[in-house]
């Protein structure tokens, strides 16, 4: 009897020093609330609080797949509350993009940045705040994010040589930038699209060539690839281009109007206005084709346009008749001949 108790005490020991026999699972810390915006989160749920950061996470896709944004932040949440926890940083990039497409930018910022302080070389949080940056305006910033994003997965792939600056990106450092299927694509056709904003269109279209080669099915990148070359005056390029990606999305607002200003800067005008009544009224194609005529310094061109647009719809189509003015006072200006000065 008396061994008995021995055993019993010396039991008891055992498990205080292990802190409980009975129970090993990580205890959750109080629920932080400073990443959730939604409905409260007593109408969420009444279900018993998960046990573990998996069952949390699980619980999460579950609601995410249901479309129960809400849900799926606090349960996401929830899951970061374990002390055990080990997929902080990807729990954190999809509670920023849901906060992203819910249009929450701040918190979106607040859930990438934080999933970084768990892993620097997060590739996906580190492209979603180039984007988020670029998005709102904040070019520079958004040009640093690509470019670490782009670091990163050289990381990833063992490469030790990366981009240092901008500035120093060429066709031929770029070329040899190693890649897979992983890598990320949008950060590539991000800074193709910051370099044509800066008429660095030879870079931007090896930018686009890269996107592409990472990810072949995105229409996007061919589009943007395509209106490259039509910046660059390479027409018939990017209308061979441009036509891949209306073969890909026979409606695609984008590919469609990049036609037609192709169309435009062709000189074959009937074809782009053909183009552009696919996807917006005749009086709204008519003033389109007319714009951008005028912009191309054929202002002479464009009036028949404007005055087709009004005669259409002349009570709604105010911003043709504006047109109209501003194109009769550029053909007035231009057969006014410069007075030569005296002496």
């Amino acid at each position: 009897m008396k061994l008995d108790l021995k055993k019993a005490a010396l039991t008891a020991l055992i498990c205080a020093g292990l802190a409980g026999c009975a129970s090993s699972e990580p205890e959750p810390v109080e629920f932080d609330g400073s990443l959730y915006a939604g409905k409260p989160v007593d109408s969420l749920t009444n279900e018993e609080p998960p046990k573990t950061e998996m069952e949390a996470i699980t619980r999460g896709d579950a609601a995410l797949g249901s479309k129960n944004y809400d849900l799926a932040l606090y349960e996401y949440l929830r899951s970061l509350s374990f002390s055990d926890a080990t997929h902080q940083n990807q729990t954190l990039y999809t509670v920023g993009r849901i906060h992203s497409a819910k249009g929450n930018l701040p918190l979106a910022e607040k859930a990438y940045m934080k999933a970084l302080e768990y892993d620097a070389n997060d590739v996906k949080s580190l492209e979603e705040l180039g984007l988020l940056y670029t998005k709102q305006g904040l070019t520079p910033e958004g040009r640093t994010y690509f470019f670490r994003a782009i670091n990163a997965d050289q990381v990833r792939l063992n490469n030790p040589d990366i981009l240092t600056s901008h500035s120093e990106v060429t066709e031929d450092t770029l070329s040899k930038l190693p890649y897979d299927s992983e890598s990320p694509f949008r950060s590539y056709m991000g800074l193709g699209i910051l370099s044509d904003v800066e008429e660095k269109h030879d870079i931007a279209k090896r930018y686009y060539e890269r996107a592409l080669e990472i990810n072949p099915n995105s229409t996007q990148a061919i589009i943007n690839l395509g209106y490259s070359h039509y910046m660059s005056g390479s027409y018939y390029l990017a209308q061979r281009i441009t036509n891949r990606a209306l073969k890909k999305e026979p409606n695609n607002e984008k590919a469609l109007n990049n036609l037609a200003l192709i169309y435009i800067a062709l000189g074959d005008n009937r074809q782009a206005l053909n183009i552009f009544k696919r996807n917006m009224s005749t009086p709204e194609a008519l003033n389109n084709v007319g714009y951008f005529l005028m912009l191309r310094g054929k202002s002479d061109e464009a009036i028949p346009f404007f005055q087709q647009a009004i005669d259409k719809n002349p009570s709604y189509y105010k911003i043709a008749n504006e047109n109209l003015e501003r194109a009769l006072a550029e053909v007035r200006l231009s057969q006014v001949e410069p007075v030569e000065s005296e002496g």
